[in-house]
C-alpha cells in the first residue's frame, strides 16, 4: 500500500512539474521569441520626391481697393433743382455741369445790386471831380469810395452764389447712383451723387512692423480680387505710412494700379502678394508631407535597403525647418535634400523603422490617376 502511494506521488509530481515548467518557462519563452521575430506587414503609403524649385520671396496680406480721387458731390447752397444733366454711372469730365438749381430770385437780386452799383459809381465819379476842386470834404469822398467798393463786392458775391447753383464735376471720373430728383428742394450739404476717378486705383494693406525693413517704394505687388478670379493685377508701392499703429503694431502700405478698364472698384476686398526679393532656388515638398507637432515639424523619409528576400523600404522620421508656402508646395530650409523621397499620405500608421510599400496610383484627394 505504501509502495503504491509513493508511485502515485512520483507520477503526480512529474505531471504537475511538467505543467508548471511549460506554463512558467517554456510558453513565455516561446511567446517572447515569437514577438521578437515578428515583422508587421508593410504599410501602404504615397510618396513624392523633394525637388529644387525657383521661388520669389514675398509677403502676403489683405487690403481694400481705394479710388485715387473720390468725392460725394454736394451743394454749397440751398435751392430748387431746376435740371439734372447726368445719368447714374456716367463718365464725366472735369467742369461738366451736373445739376442746376433755380436762380430766378438770385438773378433779380443781381439786377438790383447792379443798379445800386451804378449809382455808387456815379456818386464816386462826382465826388472825385468835386474833391479835385475842393468842393467836398475828404470824408464825403471816402464815403462814396467805400459805397462803390461795397456795391462791387455785393455784385461779386451774388454772382458767386448764382455760380454755385450750377454744380459741376471737380475732376474726370465715373459717377455713382443719383440720389436726387428733379424739382426736389436741395438743402446745403445734401448728397447728390458720388464721383470716383478710376483710371488708377490704390490698394491699401497692412503688414506687421517686423517686416518694415523689407518694404520699399517701387516694389511690385500682385493683387487678386474675388470678382476676377482668373486675373492678377500688378502694381507698385507708391506710399508707406510714416508711423506704426500703436494698437496693432502694423503699418499701412499703398500700392498704385493702372485700372483703365475700371475692373477694380473702390471697396473691393483684395489679396496682396508683395514681392520682396529676386527668385532663388529652394527645396520643396508637397504640403501633405509635412507633419506639424507641438515639439517640431517633421517628414517621413523613405530609405531603401537590400536583404536576402529582396529590397526593403523603411521610413525615418526627420525634423525639418519650413519656409515659403505656395501652390500646394512648401519650402524646406533645413533637414532635407533634393532627391530624397518623402511620404505624402499614410503617416498616421508610421513610426521610425516602419516598413512601407509605395502606391502612388491614388491621388491625395482620393481620385484615381488616369494612366
Amino acid at each position: 500500500m505504501l509502495k503504491r502511494m509513493s508511485i502515485m506521488i512520483i507520477i503526480l509530481s512529474i505531471v504537475f512539474g511538467g505543467i508548471f515548467w511549460f506554463l512558467g518557462y517554456k510558453k513565455p519563452m516561446m511567446v517572447n521569441q515569437y514577438f521578437s521575430n515578428f515583422q508587421p506587414p508593410p504599410a501602404t503609403v504615397s510618396s513624392a520626391y523633394a525637388e529644387n524649385a525657383s521661388r520669389t520671396p514675398f509677403l502676403e496680406s489683405i487690403g481694400s481697393v481705394v479710388a485715387v480721387q473720390e468725392v460725394i458731390i454736394t451743394s454749397e447752397v440751398a435751392g430748387l433743382i431746376q435740371s439734372i444733366e447726368f445719368s447714374s454711372g456716367q463718365k464725366v469730365k472735369a467742369g461738366q455741369s451736373l445739376v442746376k438749381l433755380d436762380t430766378a430770385v438770385d438773378q433779380a437780386e443781381l439786377k438790383g445790386l447792379i443798379a445800386s452799383g451804378k449809382l455808387a459809381e456815379a456818386n464816386f465819379k462826382r465826388d472825385k471831380q468835386l474833391i479835385e476842386r475842393k468842393a467836398v470834404s475828404s470824408l464825403d469822398f471816402e464815403t462814396s469810395t467805400a459805397g462803390l467798393r461795397n456795391a462791387e463786392a455785393n455784385i461779386e458775391r451774388q454772382k458767386a452764389t448764382i455760380l454755385k447753383k450750377s454744380i459741376r464735376a471737380p475732376f474726370n471720373g465715373k459717377l455713382g447712383i443719383r440720389k436726387v430728383d428733379l424739382g426736389e428742394y436741395l438743402q446745403a450739404g445734401s448728397s447728390i451723387v458720388s464721383l470716383q476717378a478710376l483710371d488708377q486705383v490704390y490698394v491699401n494693406f497692412t503688414l506687421p512692423e517686423q517686416h518694415f525693413s523689407k518694404v520699399a517704394i517701387g516694389q511690385v505687388s500682385k493683387v487678386n480680387v474675388s470678382a476676377w478670379k482668373e486675373r492678377e493685377f500688378t502694381g507698385k508701392i507708391s506710399a508707406i505710412d510714416a508711423r506704426i499703429n500703436e494698437a496693432t503694431r502694423n503699418f499701412t502700405i499703398q500700392v498704385t494700379i493702372d485700372n483703365t478698364d475700371h475692373a477694380l472698384l473702390p471697396g473691393m476686398f483684395s489679396e496682396v502678394r508683395l514681392i520682396t526679393g529676386t527668385p532663388r532656388t529652394l527645396v520643396t515638398v508637397p504640403e501633405q508631407a509635412i507633419d506639424p507637432k507641438l515639439y517640431g515639424t517633421s517628414v517621413f523619409v523613405v530609405s531603401e535597403s537590400k536583404k536576402d528576400d529582396g529590397t526593403i523600404l523603411t521610413v525615418e522620421r526627420r525634423y525639418v525647418q519650413t519656409g515659403l508656402s505656395l501652390d500646394g508646395y512648401i519650402e524646406i530650409t533645413s533637414g532635407l535634400k533634393a532627391g530624397e523621397q518623402v511620404v505624402t499620405a499614410g503617416q498616421l500608421k508610421l513610426q521610425n523603422g516602419s516598413r512601407v510599400v509605395i502606391n502612388n496610383t491614388v491621388e491625395l484627394n482620393g481620385t484615381a490617376k488616369q494612366e
